[in-house]
C-alpha cells in the first residue's frame, strides 16, 4: 500500500511541445501588455497622473512576473512545486475572493444579473481551488518519500 503513496504526490507535466508554443505565445502577449503599460507611465495623464503611474507601475510589475513563468515555461528550467509557489497561489486566490465582494460596492450585480452572480460563483471555486492547491503543494514539499522510524 505505502508503494503507491508515492505516485499521489506526482502532478502530471504537460509535454514540452506544448509547453513551448504555449509560453512563446504567452510571452509575446505579455510583452504587448508590458508595453501598454509603459504608455500610463510616459503618456502624462492629467485627471489621475498618481494613479496612472502606480496602476501603470503595477502592471508592468505583472508583466515582468508572467515573463519570468514564459522563460521558466520555455527554456523548461524545473521547480519543485510546478509554476508558481504556495504563497503565489494564496495571493492569486485572495484576488478572486476579492473580485465578487468589489462588485457588490460598484453595482455590477444590479446591472449584470444572474451571469454575475454565475462569476461570483466561480470566482469562489477558484478560490478554494487554489488554496487547496497551494495546500497540497506545501505538503507535499515538507513531506519525503522514506518511511518514517517510529
Amino acid at each position: 500500500m505505502d508503494e503507491y503513496a508515492v505516485f499521489e504526490n506526482q502532478d502530471k507535466e504537460l509535454p514540452r511541445w506544448v509547453r513551448m508554443p504555449a509560453g512563446l505565445i504567452l510571452g509575446l502577449f505579455t510583452l504587448i501588455c508590458g508595453f501598454a503599460s509603459l504608455s500610463l507611465l510616459f503618456v502624462p495623464n492629467k485627471k489621475a497622473p498618481v494613479l496612472a503611474t502606480v496602476v501603470g507601475l503595477i502592471l508592468l510589475l505583472a508583466c515582468f512576473w508572467v515573463l519570468g513563468k514564459c522563460f521558466r515555461l520555455v527554456s523548461g528550467r524545473k521547480n519543485r512545486g510546478g509554476l508558481m509557489s504556495p504563497t503565489t497561489l494564496r495571493a492569486v486566490s485572495f484576488f478572486l475572493l476579492v473580485l465578487p465582494i468589489v462588485g457588490l460596492f460598484t453595482g455590477y450585480y444590479r446591472e449584470m444579473g444572474a451571469l454575475a452572480i454565475f462569476q461570483a460563483v466561480m470566482y469562489f471555486f477558484g478560490f478554494l481551488g487554489l488554496r487547496g492547491l497551494a495546500r497540497k503543494r506545501e505538503l507535499g514539499g515538507s513531506q519525503t518519500n522514506e518511511p518514517k522510524n517510529d
